[in-house]
């Protein structure tokens, strides 16, 4: 539980591990000690001891585990291989220690040694020892007090709590008779009270006589509690710990499931957390030892470890190489996704990782609570995995008291205790903590929120949805199936893009397909009604039917509604008349096309349309040199016929035609500016910048003429200019008289390497240069690279008396401009001469 504006109340661990024993690539303090952290080495500066975490490279293969089904011997097998491995790595660093007589902490689960009050030689030596990936500093941090809550009518509150109730749990008890009987739970948090009215009787510490024994139930690693017995300094704890498994048996039904029996490990103190006495309570958790540290026992470990503590890190990794473990073991963590929201991207760490399940907080009336923190999480992955009630959620607390709060704490603990009832009432998923993932999801109750991304049924607001432990034994009872298929067109084959798919059953799901037409979904198992509709298309409903554990392609043909089709030719309307291969589209203005495409030979199509619509069709050739054309047509109660026709483009490169030229060319084949021809470079008004070569007619940077055209060429080299140089030049054509012609065209050859800095243009001005206006430009990328050419038409300058033409290029170390072959005049494109 953390205050909606401050750290958790439990927040201390997150950062510590991330940067203390994290998997991430350490800052490389100097160039001969690479492994050791900028925050150790400055440590030193102002004190010759300190502590810190020596991290090894090697990592325990744990995949065998998962194969063994005896659950006390796939436990005993993961800390074998963790021990084995961790034995090995450390053994050079553990011997130096030893001779060094310096005090340290070997730990096995996360392959790593807290080492004490060690010295900067020390540091080095241990830097140069082999498998040794990183040195960290630790980091401490302190625990708020938790913020309490007060709900009207709170003081006398008792029974069933809410947030037992939103989720269906009493439903569960009563429905399959088990509260989480079989199940250990733990929490790693400030401790338990473990004589609490609520929670004694779950306590596995808790013997028939009345007495109590604390070995392999209660683990203290940094001794704060007055004797053995476990105790709670901060009351987060007894709090998180009331929620999954309290029930005083007088009217107090506080727990998810308490029918489980608990254990806890105390990885924060009074005020502070510590990432040693964290990765000792996690290691612990694997093989729970007797109350002096001895004699582990992985048979022991619990099934389900509540984490109500992070920070607002999303970067950061953070024991993922003690969850691997965990899950190799078949302990499922839970953890908070953090109290930072209401912006997005606000997921704390180790929640918002990926490997971890996290649980946003709504309050009693389903609403996200606007603390609740919101992904995406590490990579774009949606987080919070699930979201269960975190507002005004009462619990336990120290003193046999009891008490509301607020936080994503207190929702983590209802999805724990979800878990244990599933686990409870369907053995077969005990350990699985894949399966779990995945039935924890499918039931979940979709709430639609995509702020932060996501869709309807998962986003990074509510996750997959609301928590239903009814809902979530009911798919265990049912167990899952997978159900696939494409929807096509009945007639042709194609997928039809764009349609949906609807299934109905135990689980509703929609879907809009892609252009390959497919749905996927992981279902829990039973029968479903799939509808697929699609505009145009008449809708189809088919029944699917799957087992546990079923695989089922289910294809669905969707038949035509009503068409009539739009016949015709597709030809050259330029002269030679021939047939053209094309594509035309049919667009009815409302998101809905169709296309066809016409016979190369003959250039005829047929379009099966909708009737009594009209359509915009446009026609694109599917062989360089012609236009696209684009009309409205309207169909009635029948079909109708349609003859295109497309011109050629402007380029004039469609086979069978040739340009024809009635005008003046520039071949810029001299070395200075051809006679008319003016450069005006302009000032940039920066001294050193000041006059610098614009357009040029020699190759100084050996370009090369790559515009197409043959010999000189005119060009703007801005890369060969050199470091700072800046050009803004103008070339200037003479004046052209173009009174008696009625079209007026502008060609030019050129290869033009822009750069995202660079400005290239045409300018025409039909008043003798006072005025002037941009009929062409380029600007950046992708440019025109050579052989390229480029035609302009000049409706303006037809019947002008002083046409002029100037070519603008600005930049700096932004590539060339290189023109040749500039024609003005009349350019036509007719069939070529046989």
């Amino acid at each position: 539980m953390r205050n909606p504006r401050k750290s958790s109340a439990l927040a201390c661990a997150l950062t510590l591990l991330a940067t203390a024993l994290s998997g991430a690539v350490p800052a490389h303090a100097a160039a001969d000690d690479p492994v050791i952290a900028p925050e150790v080495l400055a440590s030193f500066d102002a004190r010759a001891t300190t502590d810190f975490w020596v991290r090894m490279s090697g990592k325990a293969d744990l995949a065998p585990a998962k194969k063994i089904a005896g659950r006390t011997a796939r436990g005993r097998d993961v800390v074998e291989r963790l021990h084995a491995r961790a034995d090995r790595d450390q053994e050079p660093l553990r011997k130096l220690l030893k001779a060094e007589k310096v005090k340290s902490t070997a730990f096995w689960v996360t392959n790593a040694v807290y080492v004490k009050n060690a010295s900067k030689a020390l540091a080095k030596k241990i830097a140069k020892l082999p498998g040794v990936e990183e040195i960290r500093a630790p980091v401490t941090y302190t625990i708020p007090e938790p913020v309490r809550s007060t709900p009207a009518g709170a003081a006398a509150a008792t029974g069933l709590t809410w947030g037992v109730s939103n989720i269906n749990a009493d439903d569960v008890w009563a429905g399959t008779g088990r509260r989480g009987e079989d199940i250990v739970i733990a929490n790693i948090d400030s401790g338990v009270q473990y004589d609490h009215p609520a929670l004694v009787k779950s306590y596995r510490g808790s013997n028939a006589d009345g007495t109590f024994t604390h070995d392999y139930h209660w683990y203290d690693p940094l001794r704060e509690c007055p004797s053995d017995a476990p105790c709670d300094n901060n009351s987060h704890g007894t709090h998180t710990m009331g929620t999954m498994a309290g029930d005083d048996g007088q009217g107090n039904q506080i727990g998810v499931a308490p029918g489980v029996r608990w254990i806890a490990a105390k990885g924060c103190t009074t005020d502070q957390c510590s990432e040693e006495a964290l990765v000792a309570s996690s290691q612990w958790m694997l093989a729970p030892t007797d109350s002096s540290g001895a004699n582990p026992d992985a048979s022991k470990r619990p099934h389900i470890v509540n984490n109500s503590w992070g920070a607002s890190l999303t970067t950061q990794p953070f024991m993922e190489d003690i969850q691997l473990a965990w899950a190799a073991s078949g302990i499922m963590g839970i953890w908070s996704n953090g109290n930072d929201g209401p912006g997005c991207q606000t997921s704390g760490s180790p929640g918002g990782r990926v490997i971890n399940y996290s649980v946003g907080a709504y309050d009693v009336d389903n609403k996200i609570a606007s603390f609740s923190s919101r992904g995406p999480g590490q990579d774009g992955e949606i987080k919070p995995n699930i979201s269960a009630p975190g507002v005004n959620v009462r619990s336990s607390v120290p003193g046999g008291a009891y008490a509301f709060y607020n936080g994503t704490s207190m929702a983590a603990p209802h999805v724990a205790g979800a878990v244990a009832l599933l686990w409870s009432a369907r053995p077969e998923y005990v350990r699985d903590t894949a399966a779990t993932r995945l039935l924890l999801d499918l039931s979940a109750i979709d709430t639609d929120d995509t702020s932060c991304g996501g869709t309807a049924a998962d986003n990074a607001v509510y996750g997959e949805g609301r928590l239903d432990a009814l809902a979530l034994v009911e798919a265990g009872t049912r167990g899952t199936a997978r159900l696939s298929g494409t929807v096509t067109d009945a007639t042709t084959g194609r997928p039809v893009e764009g349609a949906t798919v609807t299934l109905t059953g135990p689980l509703t799901r929609t879907s809009t397909l892609g252009a390959d037409g497919d749905y996927r979904y992981t279902l829990v198992a039973g029968e479903y009604q799939l509808k697929a509709e699609a505009f145009g298309y008449r809708t189809t409903t088919k029944t699917a039917t799957l087992a546990r554990d079923d695989t089922l392609t289910l294809d669905v043909a969707l038949p035509q509604t009503e068409r009539i089709d739009l016949t015709g030719t597709v030809s050259d309307a330029s002269g030679l008349g021939r047939g053209l291969a094309a594509r035309i589209t049919a667009d009815d203005g409302k998101g809905h096309t169709w296309n066809a495409e016409s016979d190369p030979g003959t250039g005829a199509y047929t379009l099966s349309l909708l009737p009594s619509m009209t359509y915009t069709l446009t026609t694109r050739a599917t062989e360089p040199g012609y236009d696209p054309s684009v009309q409205q047509v309207t169909m009635g109660e029948t079909g109708r016929r349609l003859d295109l026709g497309l011109t050629v483009s402007l380029s004039c490169v469609a086979r069978g035609y040739e340009v024809i030229r009635d005008g003046s060319t520039e071949p810029f084949d001299a070395a200075t500016a051809p006679k008319g021809w003016t450069v005006t470079n302009v000032d940039p008004r920066i001294p050193k910048y000041a006059h610098q070569p614009g357009w040029v007619f020699t190759d100084a940077g050996g370009r090369g003429n790559h515009t197409g055209g043959a010999g000189g060429f005119a060009i703007v080299d801005s890369l060969h200019s050199g470091k700072g140089h800046l050009q803004d030049t103008y070339l200037t054509s003479p004046s052209y008289d173009l009174t008696d012609r009625a079209s007026a065209t502008l060609e030019f050859a050129h290869d033009l390497k822009p750069a995202v800095n660079s400005t290239t243009g045409v300018d025409l001005s039909v008043d003798g240069g006072r005025t002037w206006k941009t009929v062409w430009s380029a600007k950046g990328f992708p440019g025109a690279p050579g052989p390229a050419v480029h035609v302009v038409p000049l409706p303006d300058a037809a019947g002008q008396a002083d046409v002029r033409i100037r070519l603008h290029y600005r930049g700096q170390l932004s590539g060339w401009w290189a023109v040749d072959d500039l024609f003005v005049g009349d350019r036509t494109c007719r069939p070529a001469a046989p």
